[in-house]
This record gives C-alpha cells, sequence and structure tokens, in this order.
C-alpha cells in the first residue's frame, strides 16, 4: 500500500513538473512564414532576445526633390499620393496660394510631379486649369478647367480597373474640406483619372461615415492585395482618449482628448464598413495628426505606419527665430491662435498594422524622424509624409520616402528621406554578442535569405531548432558558415549548404547568434 501511495506521488510530481511545459508547448503558436519576407518588428516572428535589442532605424535627409516656386503653391504643401504608373513615378501634391489671404477651398490647387528614378523630380505643364490667365502650370484638374482642392488620392493597381480609371479620388461634393468635420460623415464622390491629370466623375458615390467629432479631417486609402479590399485610416478626435497634460493648446481652443485614427474598409468604394477606432497596443496616448498607412512593396502583408506626431504649444523657436523664418498665420481662423504657427512641434514616429487588425504595434515612443538642426522644420506642421503610397525602392539597397518642411514659410518645400532597405526596425547585437530566438514558425522556402549588416570583427550564425528547442542535425551554430558584410539577402549556408527544403511545414526555430551586427528581415526564398 505504501509503495502504491509513494509511486502514485512519484507520478503527479512528475507530471506537475512536466505540465507547463506540455501546456506551453500545446499552446505555443506557430508563426506561418511562408516564403514571405519578414521584417524585424514583427512581434509575432521574435520569441527571445538575448544580449541583443530592437533598435530603431535611422533616416537619411536627402536632397530638395520640390520647390514652392510657384504662385499657385504658395506655403502650405501637402503630399497627398505617391505612385508608380507605366514606369514612371507620380506625386500629387496640394498647393496653397496663401497670397490670397485666406482660407477657402478655392485657394488650394492639386499639382502633379513626376520622377524616372524617385530622385530627381519635374513639373510637367499640364495645361488643363487657369491661373491668373494662363495654363502653362502643373496643377490638375477635370476638362473644363476645374482644378482639384480637398480630396483623398490613391493608385488603384486592380487587373479589371479601366484605364481612364487607374487613379482615384475621394472628393467632397461641395467643396467643404471638412464635410465630416462635424461627425456627418463624408459626403463623396469618387473620381477616376488615367494618370492623375485630367479628372472625372465616376458613377460611384461614397459613403463613408462616422458620428464622431472632426471625422475624416485627414487620413489615407490603399488597395489592399492582402484584403482584397479598399482600407481606409482616417483621423478623428477621441475626446475620451486620457491625455498626459492639458496643453495650452486645449485651453486655447477648449477641447480634451486626442486626435487619433480610425478604420473602414470597401470592396467598391461605395459601401463603407462602420469605422473602427484603432488601439495603439497600450502605449502612452498622444496625438496623430496624420497615420499614412503604407503596404510594404516587399511584403503587401505588412503595413508600414509614417505617422505624424503632433506636440501641442510645444515651442522649440524663440520669437526672433520665428520672425527670421517669416512664418504666415491664418487670421481667419478662430480655432487657430497666432502663436500656433510656429509652436507644435512635429515629428515622425514609426507604427505597423497587420491587414484586417484594428490594432497598432508601436515598438518605440521614440521619434523615427527628428525634425533636425533646421529651425525651419520645427515650425507647426512640418514633416508630413506622403498620405497614400510614398515608400518606394530608390537603390539596389535603398528605400525613400517624402517629407514636407518649412510649412509656412518662404522656402516651403519637400525633401527626399532615404532608408536602408528593410531598415525601418533591427535586431542589433553589441560586440559582446546577442542572440534571437524565434518563436515557433513554418516556411515553404528552399533557402534561407537575411537583410544584415556587420562590423569587420562581427557576424551572424543561425541555428535551425525543432519546436521543442532541440538543433537539427547538421543546421547548429558549428555548422553554420559566418555571415560576415552588408547584404540584403545573404543566403544563410551549414558547411556550404543552403538547402532548407527537408524541414517544409515543419513547426521549428531559427536561433541567431550575433557579435556586433544588425539584422533587418528574413525570408524563406523558393
Amino acid at each position: 500500500m505504501r509503495k502504491s501511495k509513494l509511486l502514485v506521488r512519484l507520478l503527479l510530481a512528475f507530471a506537475s513538473s512536466m505540465l507547463p511545459s506540455i501546456w506551453a508547448a500545446a499552446s505555443a503558436k506557430v508563426f506561418p512564414a511562408g516564403d514571405r519576407l519578414h521584417l524585424m518588428a514583427d512581434p509575432e516572428l521574435i520569441g527571445e532576445l538575448s544580449g541583443a535589442e530592437l533598435r530603431l532605424g535611422v533616416p537619411v535627409e536627402r536632397e530638395v526633390i520640390l520647390r514652392s516656386d510657384r504662385p499657385w503653391e504658395g506655403r502650405a504643401l501637402y503630399i497627398s499620393s505617391t505612385y508608380q504608373h507605366e514606369g514612371v513615378h507620380h506625386m500629387l501634391y496640394r498647393g496653397h496660394n496663401t497670397a490670397s489671404g485666406g482660407e477657402s477651398a478655392r485657394d488650394y490647387y492639386l499639382c502633379l510631379a513626376t520622377s524616372r528614378d524617385g530622385i530627381s523630380w519635374e513639373k510637367p505643364e499640364i495645361g488643363v486649369v487657369k491661373f491668373a490667365g494662363g495654363r502653362p502650370n502643373n496643377i490638375v484638374g477635370f476638362e473644363n478647367g476645374t482644378p482639384l482642392t480637398f480630396c483623398f488620392t490613391f493608385y488603384d493597381p486592380r487587373p479589371e480597373t479601366p484605364s481612364d480609371e487607374r487613379v482615384k479620388a475621394i472628393f467632397m461634393r461641395d467643396g467643404d474640406r471638412r464635410a465630416g468635420g462635424q461627425g456627418r460623415g463624408l459626403r463623396a464622390q469618387i473620381l477616376g483619372s488615367a494618370d492623375g491629370r485630367v479628372w472625372r466623375e465616376l458613377e460611384l458615390g461614397a459613403d463613408l461615415r462616422s458620428d464622431w467629432p472632426n471625422a475624416f479631417d485627414g487620413g489615407s486609402v490603399f488597395w489592399s492585395e492582402a484584403e482584397q479590399q479598399f482600407v481606409g485610416y482616417f483621423r478623428w478626435w477621441d475626446e475620451a482618449a486620457p491625455r498626459h497634460e492639458r496643453t495650452l493648446h486645449d485651453w486655447m481652443i477648449g477641447r480634451p482628448g486626442v486626435r487619433s485614427v480610425f478604420r473602414s474598409t470597401s470592396r467598391d468604394l461605395r459601401s463603407w464598413s462602420e469605422p473602427e477606432p484603432m488601439g495603439f497596443g497600450g502605449t502612452p496616448r498622444e496625438h496623430i495628426y496624420e497615420s499614412p498607412t503604407i503596404p510594404y512593396f516587399r511584403n503587401p502583408s505588412t503595413y508600414i505606419v509614417l505617422a505624424n506626431r503632433f506636440n501641442p504649444g510645444r515651442r522649440a523657436l524663440s520669437l526672433e527665430e520665428e520672425r527670421a523664418l517669416d512664418i504666415s498665420t491664418f487670421s481667419g481662423n478662430a480655432n487657430m491662435p497666432l502663436y500656433a504657427f510656429a509652436s507644435d512641434a512635429n515629428d515622425l514616429v514609426l507604427m505597423f498594422a497587420k491587414p484586417g487588425s484594428s490594432e497598432y504595434h508601436r515598438p518605440f515612443m521614440e521619434a523615427f524622424m527628428r525634425p533636425g538642426s533646421d529651425r525651419g522644420n520645427w515650425s507647426s506642421r512640418c514633416n508630413y509624409p506622403s498620405l497614400s503610397g510614398g515608400v518606394i525602392p530608390t537603390g539596389p539597397a535603398e528605400l525613400s520616402f517624402y517629407v514636407t518642411r518649412h510649412h509656412l514659410q518662404p522656402t516651403n518645400h519637400i525633401q527626399r528621406i532615404s532608408l536602408r532597405t528593410d531598415g525601418f526596425v533591427s535586431v542589433k547585437a553589441p560586440y559582446a554578442g546577442g542572440e534571437m530566438l524565434t518563436n515557433p514558425l513554418t516556411y515553404s522556402g528552399d533557402h534561407l535569405l537575411l537583410n544584415f549588416a556587420t562590423s569587420g570583427a562581427g557576424e551572424i550564425r543561425v541555428e535551425i531548432q525543432d519546436a521543442d528547442g532541440r538543433s537539427m542535425a547538421g543546421f547548429g551554430l558549428d555548422d553554420c558558415d559566418p555571415l560576415i558584410g552588408d547584404r540584403v539577402a545573404g543566403i544563410v549556408t551549414w558547411r556550404g549548404r543552403s538547402a532548407v527544403g527537408a524541414f517544409v511545414g515543419k513547426p521549428v526555430r531559427l536561433r541567431f547568434a550575433m557579435t556586433d551586427a544588425d539584422l533587418y528581415s528574413l525570408r524563406f526564398a523558393r
């Protein structure tokens, strides 16, 4: 009897010690990596970090691509969309005839710039809209010469799209640039164009609706290959959102809360889903003035979000610097006091989203791109990226995006910003070394490609493990040929062998041992 009880106790103790690992194995979610590229920002991919850390990428300021040097452009450039059409990059940007002294919709003009390489841009003469009695300008509009003013523009890549409707716009019918500003919904007409120059009304009306304040006062729209529908991320004012402090700007306009984002989708551009407020992963709430959300061209199932963070009332400029910059103001807007456009320090923050999700992933609270040492970029509403599209390859190992600078100043312009391909976030290991272990994953490729960079003394080695953490024979760290250098698509080999097809469809883990190195992305390629 005693022996039986002792045996039972031993069995129960053994079972209890094993249960946590059994439950962990049973509950571990297997990540379907497939043969897609995966950025290191993906929280579903990374399981554990030891001695290594996630590090924000470093954007690099490049040349000025467009200067506001035409009277219809004024001092308030905004980038509506960028897209590639028939091998040429197009940029639709909004100018503002600030010399008119008003903020009427008739003072705004949608303009076009084009580029073969995304680096050198020109302003083509379209000859559709009259300005000051003449037509030699780059203003886009309707065939009757009416210019486009406020609208959300985007490219429609679907094969069935008629050639003269390839570029589309959601246009406020009544000319009210904030048709949804009082929660009335967006009274809109869908417009179409072959390339963005000449537009016409389509037999489509958008029924975008929201009862929330300041809905549709900004946003981005795109066709999602991953979701097979149009997706829009629009701005609204979340009055219930907590605030870390009450700013001078809040007191002046008498409104609590923060600018935020909601999501709505449509398969036909006519009927749109009920708006869903976007979550921010439990991070502190801040004003997100615009949230350009872009399917990444190297993996359309990853949405990159270059969001403009608005910091009301934060002033970095002295009165003397403000006067020297000659910053204009809109005296006709009662909600915009005269001080406003010399404050509100704007920067860019980086977020990510998954198709179909109403939650943003925000791995860093720090700025992705600071205004920098140029004082002109510290006025309000600077540093805005393209609302639709806007992240494009401009070299074998380089991508670029574009931001507006010197808002409401005579030197208003658009600047190119470059980044290493996939370089939004890296897993960085110091000289002392560090490791990353992925979550269990399955893949469908034949070899493993890494986007990485090391120092001359650094390296990366990879081990393939089974789901329980045991090294696969012949694919351990000691078998891996060290990866040294700087490559966007470096092939991992084990004693000269790269083929990993034997493990296709089986849950595995990848263990990375790194020294003085950055890992930006990985992909199992066919």
